[in-house]
C-alpha cells in the first residue's frame, strides 16, 4: 500500500472512530453501533481536537457537547493529559475557553510557550479554504476559523450505554481521581494493578492516586494486597456490577482500553503519514523513518496491548508492509473495519 493510500484510509478510519464514540457520548450524529468498551472522555477530547481539524462539523458538534456537559469533565485531568498528546495546548485552551471554561487555566497556560502565532487555521485548507467572520475566542489564541455557534443538539451521556461507563461513575463519585481509579479497576480484567499503573492510566499524580486508593481500600470496596514491596489493588467487580445495574456479573462491565496510550500514538502516526505522503524519497528512506516512528511510539502501543515486534527480521523497504500492518492493527483496535 502506498503511503498516500494508507494516509487516506487512516484519516478516514480515525474520523469514523471519533464519530462513533461521540454519537454514543451524546453528540448529534447519524452513526449506528455501540461499543462494549468504556470511553475515556478527556482522551477523546484531545484526540478529536486533532483529527477533527479535517472535519469542521465534528469539531463544532464536539464544541457544542463540551459547552453543555463541562460539569462531567475533569479539567485537571485534561490539563495533565494535554502534555501527553501531540496537540497544541493553545488549541485546547481555545476549545475550553469557547466552551465557557475560565481561560486559560493556569496549569494549561504554563504549557503554552513562546509567542502566540498569528492566523493559524484551525481546519486544513482542503476542507475549509476560506474564513469570513472569524471567531474572536479562537483568535485570542492565534487561530482563525469561522465564528462558532452552538448547535444545541448535544445531549447528556446516556449511562445505560456501555461506552458511557465513565460518566456513570462520575455521577456517583464526581469527576476526579476517585471515578477514574474505579473506572480502571472495574474495567481492567487482567488482574490486580499497582498504584504506578493506575496513576499512569488515570492521568493523575501518583500521590493523589495513592490517597484515593487508601481511602477506597479502607472502605472495603477495593481489595489491597502486598506483592513484594508494592501494594496491588483489585475491585470486587461482581458486586459493583450489581450495584451499578450493568448486569448480574462482572462480565457485563464494559472492557478496558488504554486510550491514554493508544490515542496519542495514533495521532503521532497520522501526523507522520501527513508529512510523508508527498515525499519523493526512496522507499528505503521512508521505510527507515517508519521504523524510527514505530520505535518512538512502541511504549504507548505496547501499553495499549499491541505487539509491534516483527515476527521475523524485516530489512530495508520491506518494513513498509510491516508498518502498514501495524496501522491496520490500530484501526482494528478502534473497531474500524477493513
Amino acid at each position: 500500500m502506498l503511503i498516500s493510500e494508507l494516509k487516506g484510509r487512516t484519516q478516514q478510519g480515525f474520523l469514523e472512530f471519533a464519530w462513533r464514540q461521540w454519537a454514543q457520548i451524546g453528540v448529534s450524529a447519524n452513526v449506528a453501533g455501540f461499543d462494549r468498551w468504556a470511553i475515556d472522555p478527556e482522551a477523546m477530547i484531545l484526540f478529536t481536537i486533532a483529527v477533527a481539524r479535517r472535519d469542521p462539523r465534528l469539531f463544532d458538534e464536539v464544541l457544542d457537547w463540551i459547552a453543555g456537559n463541562r460539569r462531567l469533565l475533569t479539567m485537571q485531568r485534561l490539563r495533565n493529559l494535554t502534555s501527553r498528546f501531540p496537540v497544541d495546548a493553545r488549541l485546547v485552551s481555545a476549545v475550553m475557553s469557547w466552551a465557557g471554561e475560565p481561560a486559560p487555566p493556569q496549569r494549561l497556560k504554563s504549557q503554552i510557550t513562546g509567542q502566540i502565532p498569528e492566523n493559524v487555521p484551525v481546519f486544513t485548507p482542503d476542507v475549509l479554504g476560506f474564513v469570513g467572520e472569524r471567531d474572536p475566542i479562537f483568535a485570542e489564541y492565534g487561530y482563525i476559523r469561522p465564528r462558532a455557534i452552538r448547535s444545541g443538539k448535544s445531549r447528556e451521556p446516556d449511562i445505560k450505554i456501555p461506552a458511557n461507563f465513565a460518566f456513570q461513575l462520575r455521577h456517583l463519585f464526581g469527576p476526579g481521581s476517585r471515578s477514574e481509579v474505579m473506572r480502571i479497576l472495574l474495567t481492567f480484567r487482567d488482574g490486580p494493578l499497582d498504584a504506578a499503573r493506575l496513576s499512569d492510566e488515570a492521568g493523575f499524580a501518583k500521590r493523589n492516586v495513592n490517597d484515593t486508593l487508601g481511602s477506597l481500600a479502607a472502605s472495603m470496596t477495593v481489595k489491597a494486597r502486598w506483592s513484594g514491596n508494592e501494594r496491588h489493588f483489585i475491585a470486587y467487580r461482581d458486586k459493583w456490577a450489581t450495584l451499578l445495574e450493568v448486569g448480574p456479573s462482572a462480565e457485563y462491565i464494559p472492557s478496558f482500553v488504554s486510550w491514554v496510550h493508544l490515542l496519542p500514538a495514533s495521532l503521532e502516526i497520522i501526523a507522520w503519514l501527513d508529512a510523508e505522503a508527498e515525499t519523493q524519497d526512496s522507499e528505503y528512506l521512508v521505510s527507515s523513518r517508519a521504523r524510527e516512528l514505530i520505535e518512538h511510539v512502541s511504549h504507548n502501543l505496547m501499553m495499549a496491548g499491541l505487539d509491534v515486534s516483527p515476527k521475523r527480521p524485516v530489512h530495508g523497504s520491506a518494513y513498509l508492509s510491516t508498518f502498514a500492518d501495524t496501522v491496520e492493527s490500530i484501526l482494528a483496535m478502534m473497531g474500524v473495519e477493513q
